[in-house]
């Protein structure tokens, strides 16, 4: 239903308000979601054997809200090597269908255990906007995570920027949030963006800088931030 109304409204409106009209109900979408995740450092080459495991007790999973992603990091995370990712609506969290064995969970956790040296940081927090379409060959992505002294400020400059670069991303991904649980060194937002893989957003990323006067806006207006860190990662795996 909502696709047959962007399809009437084509003849109504031009090829640039509509992309900027299914970003804008793109970040309606998710903006009511929040996520929770666990990073661990896995023994070296045991993720076949964690992916196994996640696959026998989500794989049929059925969620109220959200799923799981399984996310294996690639530069710059020196920490960690993977994180589990649980995110949706936090008013409709968790799974639709229950556990057949109470300890079901538990002997989950132990034999996930014996692939991992140990669990390196979890953190909470919001998703704030979702703009783009997204698709399944976009699963690598760059994690920005920082200390936005403005909140108000950096969101406002974040949108715009966000609109601009609409036809430089494509079916990539734009994402911002904040961090309501124990950000990594104090940060209090993220900002990810999507790619196919490391080349993708090397030459995604050179795109977006050719927009130079968009971006001196964007530095003025978005206030005084202080980063902390950021590295790429690529999506293994999705239950939802």
């Amino acid at each position: 239903m909502f696709f047959y109304y962007i399809y009437n409204l084509t003849k109504k409106i031009n090829m640039k308000k509509l992309i900027y009209l299914i970003m804008f109900f793109t970040t309606i979408s998710y903006s009511q979601n929040a996520f929770t995740e666990y990073q661990f450092d896995a023994k070296r080459g045991s993720e076949a054997a964690i992916l196994a495991l996640t696959d026998e007790f989500w794989g049929d999973a059925e969620f109220k809200s959200g799923g799981i992603n399984i996310e294996s990091f690639n530069i710059g995370n020196n920490e960690s090597s993977h994180r589990i990712l649980l995110y949706g609506d936090p008013a409709n969290w968790g799974r639709s269908d229950s556990l057949s064995n109470p300890d079901k969970w538990g002997l989950f956790v132990q034999r996930l255990n014996n692939h991992i040296d140990k669990w390196t940081h979890s953190s909470s927090g919001n998703v704030i906007s979702w703009a783009g379409a997204g698709d399944e060959d976009n699963d690598y992505f760059q994690l920005y995570e920082f200390k936005a002294i403005n909140p108000e400020a950096f969101q406002a400059a974040h949108n715009k920027i966000v609109s601009q670069l609409s036809t430089v991303m494509g079916n990539r991904v734009i994402g911002f949030g904040d961090y309501l649980i124990n950000g990594y060194n104090g940060a209090t937002h993220w900002v990810v963006v999507t790619a196919k893989n490391w080349s993708d957003l090397v030459v995604t990323r050179r795109k977006m800088a050719e927009l130079t006067k968009e971006w001196e806006e964007y530095y003025k207006k978005r206030g005084e931030v202080e980063y902390v860190r950021n590295y790429t990662a690529r999506n293994v795996k999705s239950y939802n």
